[in-house]
């Protein structure tokens, strides 16, 4: 399946079926080990994942992106809902502003769908952005599809 992906008022939306249960969905996002398999743009290379799943919580992500560098994540939990619902606020930086991520994980009759909005985004940081979350939804979906064929 492809990703559905539109940039409008400072929101990104994207969109994606996944052909796994949404509870393995949601674990995927919020258990350390999983989260570092998919997690990051095309060139990431690594990635080192700070979790404490809850409200308040640290999501935090170091990534080595091939030939820029290692680049830090910090956000904190706003929102947790398991199976249905996660949000985070990154803090600002000097490279970004501080922004907020909510991800939806809803029943779907292939699998699951996966709503993010990644609010307070600038249109520079688009060009970076959009094309990370691509490539991240489908390393997830790869993820996915490896774990539930195990």
């Amino acid at each position: 399946m492809s990703t559905d992906i539109r940039f409008e008022d400072g929101k990104l939306f994207v969109t994606r079926v996944y052909a796994a249960p949404r509870e393995a969905v949601f674990e995927a996002w919020v258990e350390t080990s999983k989260v570092q398999q998919w997690w990051g743009c095309a060139q990431t290379t690594k990635v080192v994942s700070e979790i404490e799943p809850q409200v308040g919580g640290k999501y935090n992500h170091l990534m080595t992106i091939e030939g820029a560098g290692t680049f830090p994540g910090l956000s904190q939990f706003t929102e947790y809902d398991p199976p249905s619902r996660l949000a985070y606020a990154s803090e600002g930086s000097e490279m970004a502003p501080a922004m907020q991520v909510s991800v939806d994980f809803l029943e779907h009759p292939d699998g699951t769908e996966v709503r993010l909005v990644h609010e307070g985004l600038p249109e520079d940081l688009l060009q970076h952005v959009q094309p990370g979350w691509t490539a991240a939804f489908g390393k997830l979906d790869t993820f996915l599809l490896a774990a539930h064929a195990a």
